[in-house]
């Protein structure tokens, strides 16, 4: 038994040793717009865990999760709304995770675009989602910019109504994440 635990431990600090975290800091920002006939309005959140995990070059990974609750559109009560009929209480997260894609210098280049396919959960149903990701170095961070659309029927969302008209179906989710680039190129350089 012992001969095992120290062969796993040895495995996982091995394994550790090549594997790169990085979180997106805190000014990255995920945010949903609706749509009515009388208005649009938009919900924000940078109260979400996630970053980017790679084991190897050709190996990494994107997660996130948001709380569904950090959204914050500027009007409470357009908020508490919003939470009631996404079932807050119930699902209290949306998250994300991407398929295994690659990190290089041409990645890393500026003005570099790439698609990532991932799993959305949101309203406790998963659907595939394709994202055409811009990446560009600001300063000393690393930005990913997407936006993408999801329909609130795909996940079971019943549709609040306003002078009984009721929402667009089709919610826009426009991702800005920030991650330090001095951690992807010591990780591309090793």
């Amino acid at each position: 038994m012992k001969k095992i635990l120290l062969i796993f431990i040895t495995f996982f600090l091995i394994s550790s040793e090549n594997e790169l975290i990085v979180p997106f800091e805190p000014m990255s920002e995920i945010s949903y717009t609706g749509s009515h006939p009388a208005h649009d309005w938009t919900g924000i959140s940078s109260s979400f865990k996630g970053g980017i995990v790679c084991d190897s070059f050709d190996d990494c990974i994107i997660k996130i999760q948001i709380p569904i609750n950090s959204f914050d559109s500027g009007n409470s009560s357009r908020d508490s709304n919003m939470l009631y009929y996404v079932e807050a209480n119930k699902f209290k997260y949306v998250t994300f995770f991407s398929k295994p894609f690659s990190i290089n210098d041409e990645t890393l280049s500026i003005g570099n675009k790439f698609n990532i396919e991932g799993v959305i959960d949101f309203h406790g149903i998963e659907r595939s989602v394709f994202l055409n990701v811009s990446i560009f170095p600001r300063d000393k961070y690393l930005i990913g910019m997407t936006e993408f659309k999801i329909s609130l029927s795909d996940h079971s969302v019943d549709r609040p109504s306003l002078l009984f008209v009721p929402i667009s179906n089709n919610i826009l989710i426009k991702c800005n994440l920030f991650c330090e680039l001095s951690s992807f190129k010591n990780y591309v350089q090793k």
